[in-house]
């Protein structure tokens, strides 16, 4: 068998213990050891990441629940396996509960027995990981192309997604959220449900135009529309909850405990509304001032709270006005002009934020000599430190 390629780190203040297990696991693991729970913390700190770490129990100056403590803050995906002679029941009830232990073993331990676990250990490491990837890289790396093709599709429409966002994520840093990429993609894919709807009735609604009992009612359907489209691709049925309530009168949750899934489908409603008409009342020409005075004279409609959380984010950064040629453009800058050809087609929306693919979409029009300009006038935000 393959050694696997993960590193493994093991513990303990018995140096003659750590030298059997490095001769028998040699061709097997790829082993590292420590003899006391500091030095593992080093280890892990400078050495990491370790797919799994078996540690003592009994150990001087730092126990093996005390350094598996340690070990979930410095790195939380590392599988934590422990060794004891002790086979108190309180000792293994403090183990799992404070270090979050994989498996318990008691000393003495067959060699097999102990790599058998290891090997499971790793495995469930892989399954850690690779979720990771899946979440943090695959499914959103598939949502980000999705809001680049929708942008290209309908520019105005889908600028405000990016900005959106932005606001979403202010508030939900400010509450400190758990799983805050839910909001996020929440943020992003808010406006999906547009895509039903015709496209006199979005240029309406953008330019705050008055719109008929039928044609608010068609507009009030987007969610649900967005909703649906969302809700049966895996792991995003939070987010398409999350939409479809992007239009409720606001209800009370309790931000502060756990939230539960329909909690959390709320609470991120409410904070697409908050975001989204705030964005809507700066596109249509109002002041930071008056688009917050807005919101908090309607209480009924956006959560105090949220708004509130919303105005002390918006303080905490710094927004230039920059006048920049094609080559100085980045990903994260946000257009304060639209961009059109020489034939009068939309390229980019004013308020759309600059993503590679816009960049790279300009300069494609550059070099085919479509593009009348040479110089674009830009918003660049930064945070406040």
């Amino acid at each position: 068998m393959d050694k696997p390629p993960e590193k493994v780190l093991m513990v303990d203040d018995d140096r003659n213990l750590l030298d059997s297990f490095r001769r028998q696991f040699r061709k097997r693991l790829n082993l590292e050891t420590a003899t006391s729970g500091a030095d593992g913390v080093q280890a892990v700190r400078d050495g990491g990441p370790f797919a799994l770490v078996v540690s003592d129990m009994q150990m001087p100056n730092m126990n093996g629940v005390e350094f598996l403590s340690k070990v979930r803050e410095l790195s939380p995906n590392t599988v934590r396996i422990m060794l004891t002679g002790n086979a108190n029941l309180d000792v293994a009830i403090d183990a799992v509960n404070d270090g979050n232990i994989f498996r318990f073993l008691n000393k003495p331990v067959e060699t097999e027995v102990l790599y058998q676990t290891i090997t499971e250990g790793i495995k469930q490491y892989r399954l850690i990981t690779n979720e990771k990837v899946l979440l943090n890289k695959t499914l959103k790396g598939a949502v980000d192309l999705l809001a680049d093709v929708l942008s290209m599709v309908n520019p105005e429409a889908f600028s405000q997604s990016s900005r959106i966002k932005h606001h979403v994520r202010s508030i939900v840093r400010s509450l400190s959220l758990e799983d805050g990429w839910h909001y996020d993609l929440a943020g992003m894919l808010c406006q999906l449900g547009y895509v039903s709807l015709p496209d006199d009735l979005i240029q309406k609604v953008m330019a705050g135009d008055e719109i008929s009992k039928t044609e608010t009612e068609l507009y009030n359907s987007h969610p649900e529309m967005g909703s649906r489209l969302l809700k049966h691709i895996p792991r995003l049925e939070i987010v398409a909850a999350m939409i479809e309530h992007q239009l409720d009168d606001i209800g009370k949750i309790d931000i502060q405990g756990k939230l539960n899934n329909e909690q959390k489908a709320i609470l991120g409603g409410q904070i697409l509304k908050v975001a989204i008409n705030y964005d809507k009342l700066l596109n249509l020409g109002k002041s930071e001032d008056e688009a917050i005075e807005y919101l908090r004279d309607n209480p009924e409609h956006f959560d105090p709270a949220l708004v509130e959380i919303l105005i002390q984010g918006s303080m905490n950064r710094k927004v230039e006005i920059l006048n920049l040629p094609l080559d100085q453009l980045e990903p994260g800058m946000i257009v304060d002009q639209p961009i059109k050809t020489n034939a009068g087609a939309l390229l980019l929306a004013k308020g759309q934020p600059l993503s590679q693919a816009m960049v790279f979409k300009l300069k494609v029009a550059y070099e085919r000599e479509v593009l009348p300009d040479t110089s674009f006038r830009v918003f660049r935000i930064t945070p406040i430190d």
